[in-house]
């Protein structure tokens, strides 16, 4: 029988089950957490059964990577858009110990479009390589360029990668419309993040890789996503920006899975804090804009939870935890109350095994596909334009999770929609597409909507 490996690398303890096809738990282990991701790791896996190990076809590992910041590198930002004041300028907004280590590195070169697809100005590709190649003389390789309107019109970001790559061979590029939304700063905080995370996640990617190896293993690594599902480690290494605040998605998707609720309000009781989310149809609800690593504002998509910092418990705290959940279960009434987390006892669940409890963030990761979204704005002048433009929007979004390690024969669109964007003219749409598949090599879980 084959299996997948999740694990849960925590503050406190490291925790790894064993999931068959069907989703039952053939083995769990849970060790204290030692300084260094490998050795946690190491550690978890000797103490899974040893004749286990080798049926195991793919891993899912999760981990709060913004809880353990590491020093961001240098990166040259460039901005495609009309001039505006300072004040709004490239990482204006960026808290002061993140400014000092991404650099001050950064230009506006003329370009971009609007929303509705209007160019604002041809791209200025003489300016564009002048502040490429002073990058490179200021010893600076990697580059975010985020340009207005990119998410209708991306042609001015590929047309810079170009030429930034002419100009400093060898360049490692993020462009903003392949992560973010429609918000121009929060999308350019978003590469820039990117762009800065790339060495840490080669180091996270490698230590964790050595350490499997190690443990006897030679399944494929993957890390989980900040809104839950997976992406492969060659795709966290080029986006790690998605993945470095999964552990709650984890937990929130595993413990729900695990009690067969497609409705529920769970508690993720970790070591700091007492995160508390909704689950409505399966899916865990989403937020898109707010504070990530560093303090950095970010428009990326992560699951919404309402937070009880422990250091602000009273007691045990029994009647701030009702009051955080009374909160969520407005959000989803009817929900069935499930705990997750080291802490989960303070929870007051009754009907839940807290050994499963304890492991639900690594039996999400064990649990989920992969997956990819693509967020688009798009102009359609009548109905079949835009079906044809949220075909194209489900064949990149096909592609990309291909991309991000899954089977191909097992992708598939498992969402779409789109809506008219009210503040602009008819005819201006928002065009969403999440892809789904297994892991390249492995068979179809038994699963719910979400994955």
């Amino acid at each position: 029988m084959r299996v997948r490996l999740g694990v849960d690398v925590g503050r406190v303890t490291t925790v790894a089950v064993l999931v068959g096809p069907g989703g039952q738990t053939v083995a769990r282990a849970v060790v204290d957490s030692v300084p260094g991701l490998g050795e946690s790791l190491r550690a978890v896996l000797a103490a899974l059964p040893g004749d286990r190990i080798g049926e195991v076809d793919a891993v899912g590992l999760t981990t709060d990577l913004e809880r353990r910041p590491s020093r961001l590198r240098p990166v040259a930002a460039l901005r495609i858009a009309p001039p505006s004041h300072p004040s709004l300028g490239p990482l204006a907004d960026w808290p002061p110990q993140a400014a000092r280590e991404v650099g001050p590195l950064h230009a506006v070169v003329p370009g971009g479009s609007a929303l509705t697809g209007r160019q604002l100005a041809p791209l200025d590709r003489t300016a564009v390589a002048d502040f490429a190649r002073r990058a490179a003389d200021d010893g600076v390789t990697a580059f975010s360029v985020a340009a207005a309107g990119a998410l209708t019109r991306p042609d001015p970001e590929l047309a810079a990668a170009e030429v930034i790559a002419e100009a400093v061979p060898g360049a490692e590029i993020t462009l903003s419309h392949e992560l973010g939304r429609s918000g121009l700063r929060e999308r350019e905080n978003t590469g820039v993040l990117n762009a800065a995370l790339r060495p840490w996640a080669a180091r996270v990617s490698d230590a964790a890789e050595r350490a499997l190896r190690v443990g006897g293993l030679r399944a494929p690594l993957h890390l989980a996503r900040n809104t839950g599902g997976l992406v492969s480690v060659a795709y966290f290494r080029r986006y790690p920006v998605l993945a470095i605040a999964s552990t709650t998605a984890s937990a929130v998707r595993g413990a729900a899975l695990a009690a067969g609720a497609d409705r529920a309000v769970v508690v993720d009781a970790g070591a700091a804090e007492f995160r508390c989310a909704s689950v409505t149809d399966g899916e865990a609800e989403s937020s898109d804009v707010g504070p990530g690593l560093g303090g950095v504002d970010l428009d990326l998509a992560r699951i919404r939870t309402d937070v009880l910092p422990r250091a602000d418990l009273v007691l045990t705290g029994t009647e701030q935890i009702a009051e955080l959940v009374a909160r969520v279960r407005r959000r989803a009434p009817g929900g069935v109350l499930l705990a997750a987390g080291g802490d989960c006892g303070l929870v007051p669940v009754r009907a839940q095994d807290p050994a499963a409890a304890i492991a639900a963030a690594a039996y999400g990761a064990a649990r989920s596909d992969i997956v990819a979204e693509v967020d688009q704005v798009a102009v359609a002048e009548g109905r079949d334009e835009l079906d044809r433009l949220l075909g194209l929007a489900g064949d990149q979004a096909l592609a990309r999770v291909v991309a991000a390690g899954a089977a191909p024969a097992t992708a598939r669109v498992a969402f779409a929609a789109h809506t008219p964007v009210s503040y602009l003219p008819e005819g201006v749409h928002r065009l969403r597409v999440r892809a789904v598949g297994s892991p390249t090599g492995n068979p179809v879980m038994t699963r719910g909507r979400r994955t």
